[in-house]
């Protein structure tokens, strides 16, 4: 089996602390995982006498060097309420944000230049959801749209003025805007994209077109909890990759190295 990590998980309410998720991880050979928060404040994550930011300290705490994690916040709610949860969390051992600008937020607005330079200034790294977001069972006529903010080119401005802070794009950077991914990816040293389901995985499942102009060294594994599908998708991955012109090398390079690079477990 390759090794593996997975740049893209999440606590589940069944599976708060990520227990029994790592020994899925250890059958699979996925050697470590960046664990995400979710916004507990708009949306029902299951949880019901903590938060999901909170299970994210909890299983970086009990297993260091096998998770990493992010604290989720909403720039929404304010910049002084964003940065003392940034300073909070980070505080508790977390390396990074979780966003969702979904919910009504364009990182690229100059007032929140606060939070960036917070983050520049404890080393933390930016996650974002991009593309379409699924409603909000708990509030389902939430104002949710994906033009708002959550596709790369909302984060170019803070991604130009900070090269120190690594911005990553979930899900490819989204189906309809992947291509915004491929031009901030080629042209900042600091923009990395996952291939999580389900854009990360469609924009390769259909062979868009610039996909093997992607810089090898800015492409990372995530799955979204894969679980017992670790098998599958590694054997989907290698194919579909060594179709691009992948070598042995590569492969290495988008399971492995890239994060563990990111995470600080290899120079």
């Amino acid at each position: 089996m390759i090794r593996k990590i997975d740049i893209h998980l999440h606590p589940k309410n069944d599976d708060p602390g990520l227990e029994k998720y790592l020994k899925v991880m250890d059958k699979h050979n996925v050697e470590a995982g960046l664990v995400h928060g979710l916004d507990d404040a708009g949306w029902d994550c299951g949880f019901k006498d903590t938060t999901s930011n909170d299970e994210v300290v909890r299983a970086v705490k009990n297993h260091p060097g096998r998770f990493f994690g992010t604290v989720c916040v909403n720039f929404g709610l304010g910049v002084e309420k964003t940065v003392d949860s940034i300073r909070e969390y980070s505080d508790k051992g977390c390396m990074g944000i979780k966003l969702f600008p979904n919910s009504g937020f364009d990182p690229n607005d100059d007032k929140f230049e606060p939070i960036w330079q917070e983050l520049e200034k404890r080393k933390m790294l930016v996650f974002s959801h991009c593309g379409w977001l699924a409603t909000n069972d708990k509030n389902p006529s939430m104002r949710l749209a994906s033009l708002d903010g959550a596709s790369p080119f909302h984060f170019e401005v803070p991604a130009r003025r900070h090269p120190k802070v690594k911005f990553i794009f979930a899900h490819f950077g989204g189906g309809a805007t992947y291509l915004e991914t491929i031009v901030l990816t080629s042209r900042l040293p600091n923009a990395f994209a996952d291939t999580c389901p389900g854009w990360g995985r469609w924009v390769f499942e259909n062979d868009m077109p610039g996909l093997k102009s992607m810089p090898r060294e800015k492409l990372l594994y995530g799955t979204d909890n894969a679980s017992e599908n670790y098998g599958i998708d590694e054997i989907w991955w290698t194919n579909k990759l060594m179709s691009y012109g992948f070598t042995q090398r590569d492969i290495h390079i988008y399971f492995y190295e890239n994060s563990a690079k990111i995470l600080g477990l290899v120079p």
